[in-house]
């Protein structure tokens, strides 16, 4: 047999549709650092040329090229990198001390921008986790609850109201019905809710996209509940949907609180490292496994391409499942079969 030969993902033809003013603002950047050390012009930063060509093929497939620079990237940096860091390992089949290095070069060219002046604050140097040791410790975990995982939590929450409240059951609630990101749920507002059909309209999501963001039976009454704990509380003069309370004064709940208080629903489990992240990957998978049915996940997800689903949002089965499932359909098979006869 021959070798197998892999298939080259990152083609001219990807390349060539990323944003020319991102490459232009990185190449200024590799400019001046080839500049102090050209000894290593054809070799460290070639390959740091060659990384930072992955991660803007991944913002032209999955955040349509969003400027380096923009407003918009600094708001949604973490969410961005985390998708990343997610795209690294399942697509790229990446290991640590690569993805290490790859979020390195992103960070490093933030860095020299801050330092020159073109950006007022490095967009996620100190909010993201990254690796301490590139052989000793994961960057980000995925998990995929099953249903004995998703009821624990709904019920601990419920039960154990010493360590948490009435929003964080609201927050699971609402995320592993919706599966929308956590910057779409950061956005919730009571104006935008319709409480009749279960839905949120008009969210603004990433690039400025309006999304809806559904919910069951279940969550629309902790809905409910909440909307009447609001009456109830003084001085409340927020439309946000989650709140919080600073210097005696009401806030929307920020994203990064939001992120905070999922970490602590991944306590449940005994896990350190849960993100809102895996609620939507535990979300969108089971609508696929449910329902058979990839299409459906990626209009869930707000995905334009079922590819995208596929490759980071569905887990990944072994050879044990796959035979378990092949047995499954061929026993019911037989019995459609005993039954025609």
């Amino acid at each position: 047999m021959g070798k197998v030969k892999r298939v080259k993902y990152f083609t001219d033809e990807k390349k060539s549709k990323i944003n020319p003013e991102n490459r232009k603002l990185y190449d200024k950047y590799l400019n001046s650092n080839i500049i102090k050390n050209r000894d290593v012009k054809d070799t460290t930063y070639k390959v740091y040329k060659n990384y930072m060509d992955h991660f803007l093929v991944y913002l032209m497939e999955n955040w349509e090229n969003i400027n380096l620079y923009s407003d918009e990237f600094q708001e949604n940096a973490i969410d961005i990198m985390e998708g990343y860091i997610s795209f690294c390992q399942d697509v790229l089949l990446n290991n640590k001390k690569a993805i290490n290095t790859k979020l390195s070069t992103v960070s490093s060219f933030y860095l020299w921008s801050l330092k020159r002046g073109y950006v007022d604050k490095h967009p996620f140097d100190k909010q993201l986790d990254r690796m301490k040791g590139a052989n000793d410790e994961k960057i980000i975990s995925s998990y995929y609850l099953d249903e004995e995982q998703i009821n624990l939590i709904t019920d601990t929450l419920k039960e154990d109201q010493k360590n948490y409240d009435f929003q964080d059951r609201l927050i699971w609630g609402i995320m592993i019905d919706s599966a929308n990101r956590v910057g779409a749920i950061s956005k919730l507002t009571l104006s935008s809710l319709d409480l009749d059909n279960m839905v949120f309209t008009e969210i603004r999501e990433k690039r400025g996209y309006r999304v809806e963001v559904v919910f069951e039976e279940e969550t629309k009454e902790l809905i409910e509940q909440w909307l009447e704990m609001r009456k109830e509380m003084d001085d409340l003069k927020v439309d946000s949907f989650f709140i919080t309370k600073y210097n005696g004064e009401y806030r929307p709940m920020t994203k990064s609180t939001i992120q905070a208080r999922t970490k602590k629903i991944g306590e449940i489990l005994g896990l350190d490292d849960f993100r809102s992240h895996c609620i939507r990957k535990t979300s969108l998978n089971h609508i696929y496994e449910t329902t058979g049915d990839l299409a459906l996940a990626a209009e869930m997800g707000n995905h334009k391409s079922v590819e995208t689903t596929r490759q980071s949002y569905i887990k990944p089965q072994s050879k044990t499942e796959v035979r378990e499932k092949i047995a499954k359909l061929r026993n019911k098979k037989k019995k459609e079969d005993d039954k025609e006869k």
